[in-house]
């Protein structure tokens, strides 16, 4: 079976260059693009790099990285940052927006309680000088907001209304460096969960069913071991949405396993469903009787 070919850019001395290898020199970085994000969040369509953050504190409550804006704001402040975002061909860029944005509330008298998703949206078209087309394309980025994500338009969301009217969840599609300070309030919840593994008093359907045996101890090792190789992951490399929910589903359905009050404090760190976004993942890992 002849499997289909495939071309790339190669410069040779003497060689012509057409349109065909114009193209292929075109498109190879947004290939690479793709691959990266494919392999590091397959479910999303784009990615914050860095910053691009809500200028807020981060929220008391909700799920990771939740910020509250100030209620009398009458706009939303945006921090510079970088994100990889597709063109309307689904050819996935990297950008990078120098100046702080601060676009209007979706309903400016509501300011913060305003519902909806704050989105970009990259648009391109052909560029022209004196009046002759040039081969490069002008790339515009759109910061508004939308009542929710289609899927067929290559939005980047940046932050989404949750149903308390103050806070906005954040974490939906972005790279936290182990130094964000969403990620250091996430580290320091995890010594709270270790020590409540620790003082945990014999409970639970696990232990209940002895599965792992009539030492208390070994249970509390079980969790104690997650909670450290999910913190080890977290304080030591950049995690996307995606690889962060993985995680601490992981580590739920682990402490589930062995300490379950240590695992029902874990989902109450997610926030409730609704404004769980990506986090309903770690709600739903265990299934409900």
């Amino acid at each position: 079976m002849k499997l289909q070919p495939h071309t790339r850019f190669s410069a040779r001395d003497g060689a012509m260059l057409d349109l065909t290898a114009l193209d292929e020199l075109s498109v190879t970085p947004a290939r690479w693009l793709d691959a990266w994000l494919a392999v590091r969040a397959p479910k999303l369509q784009g990615i914050v790099l860095e910053g691009l953050e809500l200028d807020a504190p981060l929220a008391r409550g909700g799920p990771p990285g939740a910020r509250t804006p100030a209620r009398g704001s009458s706009r939303v402040r945006v921090t510079p940052g970088r994100v990889l975002i597709a063109d309307q061909e689904g050819r996935h860029q990297l950008l990078e927006i120098d100046e702080l944005n601060e676009p209007e509330w979706s309903r400016p008298k509501a300011g913060p309680a305003s519902p909806g998703v704050l989105a970009l949206q990259l648009h391109t078209r052909p560029s022209a000088s004196g009046g002759l087309q040039v081969a490069r394309d002008d790339l515009r980025v759109e910061l508004g907001f939308v009542e929710q994500i289609p899927d067929q338009v290559h939005l980047v969301p940046l932050a989404a209304s949750v149903g308390n009217g103050q806070d906005w969840a954040t974490d939906l599609a972005r790279v936290w460096q182990p130094e964000h300070e969403a990620v250091v309030y996430l580290l320091s919840r995890f010594r709270e969960l270790e020590t409540l593994v620790w003082n945990a008093q014999p409970d639970g359907s696990v232990w209940d069913r002895q599965v792992l045996g009539r030492n208390w101890v070994r249970y509390q090792t079980v969790a104690a071991s997650a909670l450290q190789a999910a913190r080890m992951q977290l304080a030591t490399r950049a995690f996307t949405t995606t690889e962060r929910v993985r995680l601490l589903t992981e580590l739920r359905i682990q402490l589930h396993g062995s300490v379950e009050s240590a695992a029902n404090l874990l989902v109450q760190l997610m926030g409730p469903p609704d404004a769980a976004g990506p986090y309903r993942a770690v709600l739903n890992a265990i299934p409900t009787a």
